[in-house]
């Protein structure tokens, strides 16, 4: 019986020793910070982990809010250009709570109002940055022109001192999720596409015909200078080879004038009488003395046809007589 009742006020004493506890401490994690309220007014900040002594409820209690980052995609809306164009760019914001007291006045601890109410002030920043920008510094084919980084940049910038003067929230980063056009602009900038690059072909035709014209003149003059040369060449040879012909013909004429000419005087005749034709003409004139029965294989001294003989070739050495 007695161990019954020990069992018993040694149950009662750590039920009591709970309700002590859960009642008069508390506990930060190490991600968490903390604010402690007396009747609903702001006593004191924890920004340490640990354990902490508090009064009971319903005189204090203890509000806490994550110390890590927390990121807000915003909500998906239209903005207009510069160059009043509609485009849709959601953002997202990473954020974190630098000021828990600041945070608590202002939200009076509610997480998914602060959530709209920094989706709003992003968004009015968003669009009035976007409104000193042209469609074309956001996209383009030129790395150079688009400016989506100043972008973030401004808007962050915009944003950071009001969210921190009034809710005690630091923003650490604003960036662009991605870029989308409205239904109606989606023609404007297939258009804009095909443009750009109809410029740039054209571009790169002008270049290739250049060069290609470049190219072109450099063979023609390679060609006519290796054409002059050729000519040049042949020329030189077609001389030689005539002087060396006109040399091997006088040789072979000094040896027999006779022969020679009675041999031209045959080819010469072949040539005029080969063809079907009727020919009248005097049989005393050569070479046509040769149609005669009684023609002599000699022919006369000289002739229209056949010139005298040209004096021999005297070897080196020689005189010639005159």
């Amino acid at each position: 019986m007695k161990l019954i009742v020990a069992c018993r006020l040694l149950l009662a004493l750590l039920v009591a020793a709970l309700t002590g506890y859960s009642a008069f401490c508390y506990q930060v994690s190490e991600v968490e910070q903390a604010v402690v309220t007396r009747f609903g007014r702001p006593v004191r900040v924890v920004t340490e982990p640990g354990l902490g002594w508090k009064l009971p409820w319903p005189f204090e209690s203890v509000t806490r809010f994550d110390a890590r980052l927390e990121v807000l995609e915003g909500r998906i809306s239209e903005a207009l250009t510069a160059d009043k164009r509609n485009v849709i760019l959601p953002f997202f914001a990473v954020w974190r709570i630098d000021d828990p007291l600041q945070f608590l006045r202002a939200t009076q601890g509610s997480l998914p109002g602060f959530r709209t109410k920094l989706d709003s002030i992003v968004t009015s920043a968003r669009n009035a940055v976007l409104g000193r920008y042209s469609f074309d510094q956001l996209i383009s084919v030129r790395p150079g022109v688009v400016k989506l980084a100043d972008i973030e940049r401004e808007i962050a910038a915009s944003v950071a001192g009001t969210v921190r003067e009034t809710f005690g929230v630091k923003i650490e980063s604003i960036g662009i999720r991605q870029l989308a056009l409205p239904a109606a602009n989606t023609p404007f900038m297939f258009d804009r596409m095909r443009a750009e690059r109809a410029q740039y072909a054209a571009q790169f035709r002008a270049e290739g015909q250049r060069k290609a014209d470049e190219i072109r003149s450099a063979a023609e003059a390679e060609k006519t200078a290796l054409v002059a040369s050729a000519r040049q060449f042949a020329d030189q040879k077609r001389g030689e080879a005539e002087a060396a012909a006109a040399r091997v013909t006088a040789a072979a004429y000094a040896r027999d004038p006779e022969l020679f000419r009675f041999l031209r005087e045959l080819e010469a005749l072949r040539k005029v009488a080969g063809r079907n034709i009727t020919l009248v003409a005097d049989d005393r004139t050569p070479p046509f003395q040769l149609l005669k029965p009684d023609a002599s294989t000699s022919p006369p001294a000289s002739s229209p046809f056949f010139p005298p003989s040209p004096t021999p070739l005297a070897s080196p050495g020689t005189a010639v007589a005159p």
